[in-house]
């Protein structure tokens, strides 16, 4: 479902141009298709590592992946501007569509749905990771209750709307107020746009390596490593925020804003993996709630951006950073209170399950072998 969503999504890409030219109608059904097959992919993400990922290793397996999105982000924001005034905005659809479908065909000869069925890993790496997070292929009977209900659960939803109503201002909205306020033209914004979202790829290494690291040293416990990423970038991108708000050089301004794109990095070893803490076998339905009022904020952001930037001045720009630094604080006070690292008791019963069948995943190995 993974690769197919993102397949999807870019073949909508393709089509965009096209559709925008014949109809209003045809253009907004085909973002909405977009938006739909894209809002497959997390919950995906999370069906994966919890067959792939062993357990102190999902930090840094996960910022990994995410790597590639920021990546993205940066690249998309470079040439964007690149092409838009090179070939025209149209361009920019059939460039990253096409893109997109080539990794899908990709991903369908390259990656397998488990480690049980991966001809490419050995026997020695399949049971490290089965050992580690057991045979998962049993159908999950979802405890929506306890899920809806749970203090730590809604700790991730809180989360990651927090941290996605920072992500996509700054997304939508860093363009025009490097060209509103800075005076940046349209090859430069781009440039210029990209910057902070380049940074943020080498502190996505950093802070997963370091959520890892620290549990394996006995430092941190998986619920503080969690509540300290969170609540820590969200406060360091709380007070870049501000200072963006008053910085009137800048050299300064893109400095501020780099930082504070950049302590987004955090956030991604504490909500993100949080859910196969909480609950491994739940953790799909846990992120794709999550994701939901993230793109939530994704839709609020840019049109309450909107109304308050009417004139482009540097004091409407300015409502803007605050808005989203109280965001930032009210998040992290939330978060503070109700993450929580450890397995949910309503979710201990699937994990004995997992476990037992781990046992007899290598009981069964060890017969075979005495055969």
């Amino acid at each position: 479902m993974f690769g197919l969503g993102l397949g999807l999504s870019s073949l909508m890409a393709l089509l965009i141009p096209v559709l925008a030219k014949t109809s209003l109608g045809l253009f907004v059904t085909a973002r909405i298709l977009q938006g739909l097959f894209g809002g497959i992919v997390p919950p995906s993400i999370m069906v994966i590592w919890s067959k792939w990922a062993p357990f102190y290793e999902r930090s840094l397996m996960g910022n990994v992946a995410f790597t590639g999105g920021y990546i993205g982000t940066g690249v998309a924001m470079l040439l964007s501007g690149v092409l838009a005034v090179s070939w025209g905005w149209e361009s920019i659809f059939y460039f990253f569509g096409s893109v997109g479908c080539l990794w899908y065909i990709c991903w369908l000869f390259v990656i397998k749905e488990s480690p049980e069925v991966d001809p490419f890993i050995t026997e020695a790496e399949k049971k490290y990771i089965m050992t580690s997070i057991g045979d998962s292929d049993k159908m999950i009977s979802h405890p929506w209750k306890d899920i809806f209900t749970s203090p730590a659960v809604w700790a991730v939803v809180v989360a990651n709307f927090t941290a996605m109503w920072g992500f996509y201002t700054l997304l939508t909205q860093l363009p025009m107020f490097l060209n509103d306020t800075l005076n940046f033209n349209l090859d430069t914004t781009g440039f210029m746009s990209a910057i902070p979202y380049i940074a943020m790829v080498g502190l996505l290494f950093v802070s997963g390596y370091l959520a890892d690291w620290v549990q394996i040293k006995g430092y941190l416990r998986t619920g503080q490593v969690r509540r300290y990423w969170n609540c820590g970038a969200f406060i360091t991108q709380m007070a870049f925020m501000l200072l963006t708000a008053f910085a009137t050089d800048p050299v300064l301004s893109m400095v501020y804003i780099t930082l504070a794109v950049g302590a987004g990095a955090f956030p991604w070893s504490g909500y993100v993996v949080n859910g196969l803490d909480l609950a491994p076998s739940h953790a799909s339905i846990i992120i794709g709630l999550s994701n939901t009022f993230g793109t939530l904020s994704g839709i609020l952001s840019p049109i309450i951006m909107g109304y308050i930037v009417t004139d482009k001045t540097r004091e409407q720009w300015q409502i803007v950073f605050y808005i989203t630094a109280g965001i930032y604080l009210l998040g992290s006070i939330f978060c503070w209170f109700f993450v929580r690292g450890r397995l949910q008791p309503w979710a201990k019963i699937d994990q004995e399950k997992l476990a037992a069948k781990n046992a007899k995943y290598d009981s069964d190995k060890t017969t075979s072998v005495q055969h």
